[in-house]
């Protein structure tokens, strides 16, 4: 099983954003505004109003309706709106990514994607199931081939948005877009590269050590699954434990309720819903690595456990400590607005 980590540039791309949202929102309010001043006003009802006013005597103020503001009704006049429900923009108030911090992210990429292209030693340290391996595999795996694959398939799916979920969802999403912040987007992104880039690692430095056979491996040479089907002609039916897409789906459930808990990303109980929804992903696509017959039970469990205590650990070094009050930078927080001509952008430097 192979990753391939990249970092994304949050710093040219949100620029980018930023200054095509910004020309989009002032064409809009532009037009707005032009369209209301070139409204015709009426002279015949203009006389009127003012033959009314010079034959009337002076009549007191009018008093505006309870709840509403008195608003000048002039041309050209463009009332701005503010929701009240507008969450407040998002501050790191944590350490930045150090170098060191990038050292262990390459570093850790480069184990993973070398892991994934060596073979599993010749020599096998574990064969077979243990324990409970065999009786949970008699009563989990699917019933024929045809259904193992699409249940393999699904198991793939899940561990892709698993992965993707921190990045898209909680980080570009949740944390730039929604909350205004570009910089906490950029640090959750960050660590969210170096926690999966560590799991991935170990992961597959211990996948190639130990070379388990999968358990469909004892049914090659079958009439089912030939020995030169893609499952059995290579060594990748030695890659048993410990399953990689439980490690990085519980990995990315583990980013998920972390980020949400300690940035309060969407408030209660949003964020404790995100959280749970992330593990209800990730125990589905590990069972279905076992529906599928391509891991056994034992290597779902320890990739759930080692995905769980990385992907909570490595975020905890970088949030047990805060930044200082001369390093902390706010940087710029953009906010959509309505109003009547359509949506503006109000960026807060």
């Amino acid at each position: 099983m192979s990753l391939s980590l990249g970092q994304y540039d949050f710093s040219s791309r949100s620029l980018a954003i930023a200054a095509i949202t910004g020309l989009l929102g002032s064409g809009v309010l532009l037009s707005g505004r032009s369209a209301l001043a070139d409204q015709p006003v009426s002279s015949t009802a203009s006389d009127e109003s003012a033959e009314v006013a010079d034959s009337a005597p002076s009549a007191a103020p009018s008093v505006p309706a309870k709840g509403k503001p008195n608003v000048p009704l002039l041309p050209g006049y463009v009332p701005t709106l503010f929701s009240a429900d507008a969450p407040p923009p998002l501050i790191w108030k944590w350490a930045r990514f150090s170098t060191a911090d990038f050292l262990i992210t390459g570093a850790g990429a480069g184990v993973t994607l070398a892991a994934a292209v060596v073979n599993p030693r010749a020599q096998h340290s574990l064969s077979g199931g243990l324990w409970f391996d065999e009786s949970v595999r008699n009563a989990l795996r699917a019933d024929s081939l045809p259904n193992r694959y699409i249940f393999r398939d699904a198991s793939d799916v899940g561990l892709s948005l698993m992965v993707s979920w921190p990045f898209v969802a909680d980080a570009l999403t949740t944390a730039w877009w929604y909350r205004g912040s570009r910089e906490t987007a950029q640090e959750m992104a960050l660590i969210d590269l170096e926690t999966l880039a560590v799991s991935g690692a170990v992961q597959g430095v211990t996948n190639v050590l130990v070379s388990r056979e999968r358990p469909y491996g004892r049914d090659c040479g079958s009439q089912e699954l030939p020995n030169d089907s893609l499952d059995c002609a290579n060594a990748v039916h030695y890659r048993s434990f410990f399953s990689g897409h439980s490690s990085f789906s519980f990995t990315g459930a583990a980013l998920i309720c972390i980020h949400h808990f300690e940035n309060e990303l969407l408030g209660a109980p949003w964020d404790a819903l995100s959280c749970a929804g992330g593990y209800a992903v990730a125990t589905t696509t590990a069972t279905f690595r076992v529906v599928s017959d391509v891991h056994y039970a034992s290597d779902v469990l320890t990739g759930a456990l080692l995905g769980t205590l990385v992907g909570y650990g490595v975020p905890w070094l970088h949030y047990s400590h805060r930044a200082s009050a001369t390093t902390t930078l706010a940087g710029m927080q953009l906010h959509f607005i309505p109003s009547p001509g359509g949506l503006g952008v109000l960026g807060i430097f």
